[in-house]
């Protein structure tokens, strides 16, 4: 079964297969199968398999299996492309499932939603909720930061002076209940 997201939004090889993230690619003519299981409380492959292909001959020359065809793996490419995929798909590093992914903060509803995101971590005890945030969406922390800044200055967070905001406002609740109430169409996209 195939996500109802689509794989025309992920790069060649990637594909959603229910709750597992896939990448299949051919490594000097053997297969190899990469899984990462999307609920898992980490951003890296869940598993890895290599198989000959079905005409045995095109890797007969081969000695099977060799440290140089495990060398060729790029582990590094596959692990930063399954976590900027898992964030882009909405699971946050720690397992759960995040309500909300934002590649882009533009409009009044989207700093809501980012609002409520970072203010849900707030409340869960994390110290760094902007760097939580950060990682889960695979953004830069600055990124966040800056976004985090605007939203309470355009009114959308607040806390005491000085510290970290650390609750909504009513500005926020009322475009989040807009938001339940109405859920806009790019919006229900990306999440």
């Amino acid at each position: 079964m195939t996500s109802e997201r689509g794989d025309a939004e992920l790069p060649e090889g990637w594909r959603v297969d229910g709750e597992q993230l896939v990448h299949e690619a051919e490594l000097h003519g053997w297969r190899l199968t990469v899984v990462s299981v999307l609920g898992a409380p980490w951003d890296g492959p869940s598993s890895l398999r290599i198989d000959p292909p079905a005409d045995l001959d095109a890797v007969a020359g081969t000695d099977g299996i060799t440290a140089e065809l495990m060398r060729s793996i790029s582990m590094a490419e596959i692990r930063r492309t399954t976590k900027e995929l898992r964030a882009r798909l909405g699971y946050a590093i720690d397992g759960a499932r995040s309500g909300v992914v934002l590649d882009r903060v533009e409009t009044e509803q989207d700093y809501a939603l980012m609002s409520r995101e970072y203010v849900r971590l707030v409340e869960q005890g994390y110290r760094s909720p902007i760097t939580r945030l950060a990682t889960a969406w695979g953004m830069s922390r600055n990124t966040i930061s800056g976004r985090i800044r605007r939203a309470r200055a355009m009114g959308f967070l607040d806390g005491p002076p000085g510290k970290p905001a650390d609750r909504l406002t009513a500005k926020s609740r009322r475009c989040l209940e807009r938001e339940e109430h109405e859920p806009s169409r790019d919006r229900s996209d990306r999440e």
